[in-house]
């Protein structure tokens, strides 16, 4: 499931991550964290917790974790890594799958948060492979696509500006994607029926039992 979520942050967090990434010293080799043939395919630039960059995605971080439909969507158990990447004119990253685990912790869920704006680059796409064709995600500032980390995937070459986004891997309570899809629809006709149905004590107790299903569904998948 590829998810698309808009506003995970807003304009004052995404201003402030870039004016820290503009500071000297804040870039380093992308190439560092890539182990195999995707060390031969990247070419970006990244910034990651243990340097400059640890205040802005420790804040980035909490914002992605709180998020109401992330938590639905990826029921996070932890989150193995999490850091900001740039790819600047004619810097891409070639076709590759995400490791299984990052620093000991498995990687179930990817995800890209995006802090510059499409209109501000060229190229620089996230082209992620489902069943032999390519989804394109250019999203506006702040907001999230997130998709399993099992994708081929890649990031076409920017011809134009600099593309600058949070990136990281979740290992979620839930292994199965299939389980978390059905979890998370479960969340969203409960959201629907809150929104829609009537203040009555029958609207109610659907309402409970609709969510004591999903408890139990988690207590029965959940890690």
């Amino acid at each position: 499931m590829l998810l698309q979520i808009e506003n995970v942050i807003d304009r004052a967090v995404v201003e402030a991550a870039l004016e820290a990434a503009a500071a000297p010293g804040f870039w380093a080799d992308g190439r560092a964290t890539a182990k195999g043939r995707a060390r031969a395919v990247k070419s970006n630039e990244q910034a990651l917790a243990a340097g400059p960059a640890k205040g802005v995605l420790e804040m980035l971080a909490r914002s992605i974790l709180d998020h109401e439909t992330v938590q639905s969507a990826a029921q996070p158990a932890a989150l193995a890594r999490i850091m900001l990447n740039r790819y600047g004119e004619g810097m891409e990253y070639g076709a590759h799958v995400d490791a299984p685990y990052v620093e000991g912790v498995r990687t179930d869920l990817s995800f890209t948060l995006f802090l510059s704006e499409p209109a501000d680059y060229d190229g620089g796409d996230l082209a992620i492979d489902s069943a032999g064709a390519e989804d394109f995600v250019k999203l506006p500032a702040g907001s999230l696509i997130l998709y399993p980390a099992t994708s081929l995937h890649r990031v076409t070459k920017v011809t134009r500006g600099a593309r600058i986004a949070c990136v990281g891997w979740i290992k979620s309570r839930v292994r199965s994607a299939e389980q978390r899809a059905l979890l998370f629809d479960l969340d969203r006709i409960g959201a629907d029926l809150a929104a829609v149905g009537p203040a009555s004590s029958a609207m109610g107790d659907i309402r409970d039992r609709l969510a004591n299903v999903r408890n139990n569904l988690l207590r029965r998948w959940g890690e």
